[in-house]
């Protein structure tokens, strides 16, 4: 029988390094993107994702994804980051499944937002407790589902593969020491996990920093369920965030020049 593997993660948090972890496993059949953005569903999907009043046509949607996976791997992958709000219509349409659950510190969250998406902080800071309270609610309520910290995973890769291993007795093995490409501050590279949340933390301003921290300690509750505690930034932050948001502006001039040189020479 075919079992769904559903995993849960907030946009930016690190979904992308766990899809990848858990498609070393030669169990699984994942979705060559994210399901939201394959072509024959993308228009009804992104019409407005974040939004739980929006109908999706599950059994279409189904459909569609069931064309791309393999139908010989008894594990089906699948990692939308909308799909966080929408687990009971999920459930509904997807038997057996299972939930891996993630969430990442809030403030290297709100750094992801800012610079990819370009909202301010109180916007980035208001988007990143909503998926923290959640994904808080999806652990209450699904039943079979997994849940850890990005940190878990980039600090202790071998204990998260385990536990995915235990959860999901049929998953076999996971190659949690294998180099994976993967899209970070620096860019998209092919690299060991590693833990970028410092670095994004020095690429916001001490005028952020201050109104991510108004907003999160509006929230204690939430940041003592997942773990996470304030930051407060050392007297040399101004400095470190000069260097850090340099370097980060000379890795995407330096992306740049790279891309249009590639298409000058083709």
């Amino acid at each position: 029988m075919k079992s769904y593997v559903f995993i849960l993660c907030p946009p930016y948090s690190g979904s992308t390094l766990l899809w990848k972890l858990v498609s070393t496993s030669d169990a699984v059949s994942s979705l060559p993107k994210e399901g939201q953005f394959l072509p024959e569903v993308r228009k009804v999907m992104r019409r407005d994702p974040w939004n739980s009043n929006e109908q999706f046509p599950w059994e279409t949607i189904k459909e569609v994804w069931n064309k791309y996976w393999d139908p010989s791997k008894p594990l089906l992958l699948e990692k939308s980051p909308p799909n966080i709000i929408r687990t009971r219509e999920i459930i509904e349409h997807f038997s057996p499944i299972y939930f891996l659950l993630m969430v990442r510190n809030p403030y290297a969250h709100c750094e992801s937002l800012m610079r990819r998406n370009k909202v301010n902080a109180e916007e980035a800071a208001e988007f990143t407790l909503r998926c923290m309270r959640q994904q808080a609610e999806n652990v209450a309520n699904l039943d079979v589902s997994l849940a850890f910290t990005y940190e878990a995973l980039v600090q202790n890769p071998k204990l998260i593969a385990e536990k995915i291993q235990s959860f999901i007795p049929q998953i076999g093995e996971l190659q949690y020491d294998k180099k994976f490409e993967t899209r970070a501050i620096d860019g998209i590279q092919s690299r060991k996990i590693v833990d970028f949340n410092q670095k994004k933390i020095d690429n916001l301003s001490l005028s952020d920093l201050d109104k991510i921290n108004r907003a999160l300690g509006e929230n204690k509750d939430i940041m003592e369920y997942w773990g996470y505690e304030f930051y407060t930034p050392p007297p040399q932050h101004g400095l470190i965030f000069i260097k850090t948001r340099s370097q980060v502006w000379f890795s995407k001039g330096w992306r740049f020049a790279r891309k249009t040189i590639r298409e000058t020479l083709r």
